[in-house]
């Protein structure tokens, strides 16, 4: 049973409250600052705004906001062992300016940001949920497109990585069907980016000798 947005920013923010001192990048995402207002929680002057839904143990979404410090990204995670994980890691280093996390899950969204905030939405390896009876818990289908596109600014991008090949192919063609995006490629996907900043995990694959599946496309 669905709970409302409010009873589910409790929940998660009971959990979590200990942690909203331990470094000023987590953003306590409560009832009182939605829909969120990102040159307010930045304050920075950068203009692009990056959104990663899912940031692991956060590895390669601090590389990237140190990597490009005039753009800003925020990322999310649902569980509180990978927020630790990538707080502990923010403790390590100076104040990272253009990043801010939340603990967050994929629901909610559209109600949490407002339309057309972000220039890229970045997803590296969901969950696949392989066996069939479980893929209603997949994160992307043709109603979450609807809110990805929604939070995109115009031309806006999406990006996706998997290892999970079954998955990578599912999500393209209801990128494809949609009429919402447009692809990047001039191929399905692509098996290696160049100048990417690999996920841990990622690493861990390709070293398995795993096939990698990016897909990237555009807001319609």
């Amino acid at each position: 049973m669905w709970i409302t947005l409010s009873e589910y920013l409790k929940k998660i923010n009971s959990d979590s409250s200990k942690y909203f001192e331990f470094n000023d990048r987590i953003l306590e995402v409560t009832d009182k600052i939605i829909p969120l207002d990102f040159e307010s929680i930045f304050n920075n002057g950068n203009k692009v705004l990056k959104f990663e839904i899912g940031f692991g143990n956060g590895e390669s979404l601090i590389k990237l906001a140190e990597k490009y410090p005039d753009i800003n990204y925020f990322g999310i995670d649902r569980k509180m062992d990978r927020v630790r994980t990538a707080l502990c890691k923010l403790n390590k280093k100076n104040k990272i300016a253009n990043l801010m996390i939340s603990r967050l899950g994929a629901d909610y969204i559209d109600q949490i940001i407002r339309q057309e905030s972000f220039d890229e939405i970045i997803m590296n390896f969901p969950d696949p949920w392989p066996k069939k009876r479980h893929h209603k818990n997949r994160t992307i289908n043709g109603d979450y497109l609807s809110v990805l596109h929604s939070v995109l600014k115009k031309d806006g991008i999406f990006r996706f990585a998997s290892d999970h090949e079954e998955y990578s192919m599912e999500v393209f063609e209801l990128l494809k069907r949609s009429k919402l995006f447009r692809n990047v490629y001039d191929t399905p996907f692509k098996n290696e980016v160049k100048n990417r900043i690999e996920t841990q995990f990622e690493k861990h694959k390709t070293r398995e000798g795993c096939k990698i599946f990016h897909i990237k496309f555009a807001k319609i």
